[in-house]
């Protein structure tokens, strides 16, 4: 698998792919894949996949398992080509996990072996998400940043189940945040989420990552990043920060970002996603009868009648007045209810599932400024102290520039030029004769939790 992609479709789509091992890893488990549609009227149909997997398993068992899921997926995504696209991924990913359950089970040394994976066609209807397992899919928009993916894990389960109950954060913080609740290949079955469409816009930049870099970097990070910096500049970032912050997994990062509107406004945006028969029942409802007010007065009437005719010492009349008036009321209350079902009105076009599942705003405060500040002192530092040849003078530029933000208050602006004098950094050691990819020592380390 190649380690970095890039694309520039028509014009009107950036695209950068990039996977690490990361700084406490032997080997990289995750893989991606990136299909880009040869021509337009090809993406019109099929649009373009990007798929991230992150594998589980002893040894080489999730390496292999990320390995086949990403070829799979996209191997079966063209084969499924009588179904509309949504129904193909499903299809394409449900069928992946039954490979690598039949590889897991064949082979004692792979048993078990699961991986995440999560994938994004853009399409001219928007974008449409297969997921399963933890790693991410965002969408910036504007200045908010949006995950349009629930995480299978044990933390996000709980928390959805005990939402609206009044639990404190101690106990949320105790959650395991590492144990995932749905990957391909331990079971034969596997359920897949689809979300979308969500429709595009010039400039909606859309992040897929594993958890290496979800853990590492912060949402608001995230949004910072992809609202100031092209793909390219922006996944190599994500993955510095990752593994200058300890690197504890692998890191793999996508990044796509709509450049054009005839892109985001092809004649194709308005046709169906999916054929009649896949389309969920429409709602209805039972039609409520009126019962006639004249109804209503003889059962009244006769209660009347069953009390007078039991003063007047007539019991066996006003038993008879009394059935017969509960069994008008019953009848009344079966013809009331019974009525027949009619369809209600669809309110708003169908969409799969119920992202995006949390925001974040585009806006850095004071915390999230003092940590980039502290890493890009610690950064230059460990520069100064080892033999690389480093231009300093831009990088003291934008020293500079943030420091001055920062005493306006201006975090983000502050926050973003000290991304950029990381980057510049972090660009310059690399390669260099006794560089890694963390100059950093490990008690310095930004700590996130």
């Amino acid at each position: 698998m190649p380690q970095n992609e890039k694309h520039d479709w028509a014009g009107c789509l950036q695209v950068a792919a990039m996977s690490d091992i990361g700084m406490r890893r032997s080997n990289n488990q995750d893989h991606f894949g990136v299909a880009i549609a040869p021509a337009w009227d090809e993406w019109q149909r099929r649009g373009h996949l990007f798929i991230v997997a992150d594998g589980m398993g002893a040894h080489a068992a999730g390496e292999l398992a990320s390995e086949i899921a990403v070829e799979q997926v996209r191997h079966l995504y063209k084969k499924y080509l009588t179904k509309k696209p949504p129904m193909s991924l499903a299809a394409a990913i449900e069928e992946a996990n039954l490979i690598i359950n039949r590889r897991g089970e064949s082979n004692a040394a792979f048993h078990k072996m699961g991986t995440t994976c999560s994938c994004l066609l853009l399409l001219p209807q928007g974008a449409v998400i297969g997921h399963v397992g933890d790693s991410r899919i965002y969408r910036l928009r504007g200045e908010k940043l949006e995950q349009l993916t629930f995480d299978h894990s044990m933390a996000w389960e709980i928390k959805a189940a005990t939402a609206g109950k009044d639990y404190s954060s101690d106990v949320y913080a105790a959650i395991p945040k590492n144990v995932i609740t749905r990957s391909l290949g331990p079971a034969t079955e596997v359920e897949v989420d689809l979300e979308g469409a969500f429709p595009l816009e010039v400039g909606d930049t859309f992040l897929m990552c594993s958890d290496g870099a979800s853990g590492a970097v912060t949402d608001m990070e995230f949004a910072l990043i992809l609202h100031s910096f092209e793909p390219s500049k922006a996944a190599q970032l994500i993955i510095d920060l990752a593994n200058l912050r300890g690197g504890p997994d692998n890191i793999t990062v996508i990044v796509a970002k709509v450049t054009d509107s005839k892109f985001a406004d092809d004649p194709c945006k308005n046709d169906p996603l999916i054929e009649e028969e896949d389309l969920p029942p429409p709602p209805v409802e039972r039609r409520i009868r009126n019962v006639p007010v004249a109804v209503y007065v003889v059962i009244f009437l006769l209660f009347v009648a069953a009390a007078i005719t039991f003063y007047f010492s007539q019991p066996i009349i006003a038993l008879a007045c009394v059935g017969f008036g509960v069994m008008g009321g019953i009848l009344s209350l079966v013809y009331k209810f019974t009525g027949e079902l009619v369809q209600l009105p669809v309110k708003k076009k169908f969409r799969f599932g119920k992202g995006p599942y949390s925001e974040t705003p585009c806006q850095i405060d004071s915390a999230t400024a003092l940590n980039l500040k502290i890493m890009y002192g610690e950064l230059s530092e460990a520069a100064e102290s080892n033999p690389w040849t480093i231009d300093w003078e831009p990088v003291k530029q934008m020293g500079d520039r943030a420091d001055g933000e920062m005493k306006k208050g201006d975090y983000s602006l502050a926050a973003k030029h000290y991304l950029l004098g990381i980057g510049a950094l972090m660009s310059q050691i690399r390669g260099q004769r006794g560089a890694t990819k963390n100059p950093l020592e490990d008690d310095s380390r930004v700590d996130l939790a």
